[in-house]
């Protein structure tokens, strides 16, 4: 036999296993025994309805199959397909190998988000190896979620990250139905543990979650919540913790956040010295001045809680916009449990820019600072039509002038007209004859 004829027939042998490798490949079939999503058996024919699924959560697929051939290379995927935002619900199993005649099972999760809606789906399963898809099934579901479920959207802090201590701290709280049953009168409690203090507020009423047909709202926000943050806070981050109960208080949801308390620093006391504190009142710390007019008054009261007497400086930072003056001293002495008060008067200078301007007063005693208060001015700046006043008010006392020289000149005028006549009367009189 010649070398071109057996390359011929090793050709033919290589292309016949070739073909009967593929037709092997192709010949593979994949059986499923049984899908279940949660415990639920699912059909290819007709639509399951998946109930009480809870958002957020995640739910089992199990997928027991077969395949009638030897496989190599394996996975099995389950993707939920008519979720209709950017996250994909799916999960793939480890690649593993089939054996002929032998069922397998695989376990996979998904994520079922908490923005999923109440509607219908498809469950797609593949099979596929590197060769590509060897199987794929689906499944029509209806999702059909809870009863009972909100979920907190937002939690609303005014002012939304710093609080001074003694203040109030305004809290809301957005809230979203998620479940198929309207709620009613929903508790939300808002609460800093670490300063001691809580408020709550009902909701009346928060509709089902809505559907694309229907028209509801499902989502409130509360009223403004309350807290006075104590004035003795110290300077520090606290927990702000936001509790929401319904159905009647057997559920409830919470959530979180923090918020910066800016405590009031009071005098602090040496260990083998005196004990006392110095309490500080601030009575205003907005003022509205005008450029180049009168001037406005921060008061502070001053109070010894110690058991010596005490002098205290009060001082105001020389800012270039304004000039500041403290009555009736910038020196207090204060007995033991006496308070006074001292007033900061700042007059805005002609010319000084309008808007809000920031200074700062120091009250120390002796060589340590007790507390720098932040003062804040709203200035108006001087206007033209000042001027203007002046000028008008001028030429008004001017004219006045001008009206009562005018009069008094007519009234000389007069009189001297009238004595002119009267001594005409006396010449003619005195030039008669009689006879």
């Amino acid at each position: 036999m010649s070398i071109k004829k057996i390359m011929g027939v090793f050709t033919l042998l290589v292309i016949s296993m070739l073909a009967f490798s593929g037709i092997a490949s192709a010949a593979a079939q994949i059986t499923f025994h049984d899908v279940k999503l949660d415990n639920d058996q699912l059909e290819t024919s007709g639509t399951t309805l998946i109930q009480g699924v809870e958002k957020g959560n995640q739910l089992e697929v199990r997928v027991r199959l077969e395949s009638n051939e030897s496989l190599a290379n394996v996975e099995v995927r389950a993707e939920l397909s008519g979720y209709d935002h950017n996250d994909r619900i799916s999960d793939v199993s480890d690649v593993f190998d089939m054996k002929a005649n032998v069922a397998y099972t695989k376990k996979l999760s998904l994520d079922f988000p908490v923005r999923m809606e109440q509607d219908g789906y498809k469950l797609m399963i593949d099979v596929r190896n590197r060769d590509g898809a060897i199987a794929h099934e689906e499944y029509d579901l209806e999702i059909d979620t809870e009863r009972h479920s909100l979920e907190i959207k937002d939690v609303i802090l005014s002012p939304e990250n710093e609080v001074v201590a003694g203040r109030s701290l305004l809290v809301s709280v957005r809230l979203k139905n998620l479940g198929e049953s309207r709620e009613e009168d929903v508790k939300i409690k808002v609460s800093i543990p670490e300063l001691g203090i809580s408020q709550s507020e009902y909701v009346d009423d928060i509709d089902a979650e809505c559907t694309d047909d229907s028209d509801c709202d499902d989502s409130l926000t509360s009223e403004e919540i309350f807290l006075r943050i104590p004035a003795d806070a110290e300077t520090g981050e606290y927990d702000v913790d936001v509790e929401v109960q319904y159905d009647d208080g057997d559920e409830s949801v919470s959530e979180s956040t923090s918020i910066f308390v800016e405590g009031t620093d009071e005098e602090a006391a040496p260990a083998a010295e005196d004990t006392s504190k110095t309490l500080i009142t601030i009575g205003a710390d907005v003022q509205t001045a005008n450029a180049g007019g009168a001037a406005v008054v921060y008061p502070i009261t001053l109070t010894n809680q110690g058991t010596a007497s005490k002098t205290y400086t009060v001082s105001a930072d020389s800012a270039d916009w304004a000039t500041f003056t403290i009555t009736p001293s910038n020196v207090v002495v204060l007995e033991a449990g006496e308070s006074k008060a001292v007033y900061v008067y700042v007059s805005a200078k002609e010319g000084a820019a309008a808007g809000e301007q920031m200074f700062s007063v120091e009250i120390k005693s002796g060589d340590k600072t007790l507390k720098q208060v932040p003062l804040k001015a709203n200035v108006a700046a001087s206007s033209s039509a000042s001027g203007f006043d002046k000028v008008k008010r001028g030429l008004e006392v001017g004219l006045v002038v001008l009206v009562v020289l005018l009069v008094i000149l007519g009234l000389i005028i007069g009189f001297n007209k009238l004595k002119g006549n009267d001594d005409d009367e006396d010449k003619d009189e005195e030039g008669q004859t009689y006879y």
